[in-house]
């Protein structure tokens, strides 16, 4: 029996070998993973992460039956990059394309030229058409103008340019507006909180500014027109009611009415 114990132990510790024995055929790599005697043939082995990497870089070689070299690797690598590469063109580009399949000359379109001239020269329809005819004309004409409730007066003058948005450069200027006396103007402050009225001429002409002279005339109890001369005015769109020609100063009577 101690022979035959004897004789089981020696073959299984020889099995046990051969299974750890990388160059035989009954190599068991999961046992040799986890056995403490497994020996590695070659000491100086290159490691790898996984199977994959070591087969790619075997192709690269040209298979498992070159030896593996890691400088070789490095040049292959290198070589295939600077074949990859696109060579630089030398010189104009050839055409490719017939005469008539050349570049064409695309013309920007006209609303993206947002100038106010180019506007004026293509021109306009309806009543800015009539407008760009007083316009070019010199035909002086009447502006007017509102407020927040009704019409607040007119503006005379002779229209330089404008837009599409009723905006107006207008020249030698005459503007008449109406308004409520001051006494009887619409106050929602207390009576006590109003002070007197303070004449700011002088501090206007220490910060340069320079008002135009204005006129007023009494309209009946509560109203006074007012009116003033300057050279140039700039007109909002959105103040505008309504653009007529200047009408003609009425002709004064020579005729003297007798009184009974």
């Amino acid at each position: 029996m101690s022979e035959n114990d004897s004789d089981g132990e020696i073959h299984s510790s020889s099995d046990s070998s051969s299974e750890l024995d990388v160059s035989g055929t009954r190599f068991n790599p999961l046992k040799a993973l986890y056995s403490t005697k497994t020996k590695v043939p070659v000491a100086k082995a290159k490691l790898h992460d996984n199977v994959l990497s070591l087969e790619s870089r075997q192709n690269i070689l040209g298979g498992f039956d070159q030896p593996y070299d890691e400088q070789r690797i490095k040049q292959i690598r290198a070589a295939n990059t600077l074949r990859k590469k696109l060579p630089e063109p030398s010189g104009q580009p050839t055409r490719r394309f017939a005469p008539e399949q050349g570049l064409v000359q695309v013309q920007k379109p006209y609303r993206l030229q947002r100038n106010i001239f180019l506007r004026l020269e293509k021109g306009y329809e309806g009543p800015l058409a009539k407008l760009q005819e007083w316009m070019n004309k010199r035909t002086r004409v009447r502006i007017y103008t509102r407020k927040q409730k009704g019409v607040r007066g007119h503006i005379s003058g002779i229209v330089e340019i404008f837009d599409h948005h009723w905006n107006m450069a207008v020249s030698d200027v005459s503007e008449t507006w109406r308004r409520r006396k001051y006494r009887y103007s619409e106050n929602n402050l207390a009576p006590e909180a109003i002070g007197p009225l303070k004449d700011c001429t002088e501090r206007l002409r220490r910060l340069g500014i320079v008002l135009p002279p204005s006129k007023a005339r009494c309209d009946g109890k509560k109203y006074v027109i007012c009116t003033r001369k300057v050279p140039q005015l700039l007109i909002l769109g959105e103040q505008v009611v309504l653009v007529t020609p200047e009408p003609p100063e009425p002709e004064k009577s020579d005729s003297v009415e007798l009184k009974q």
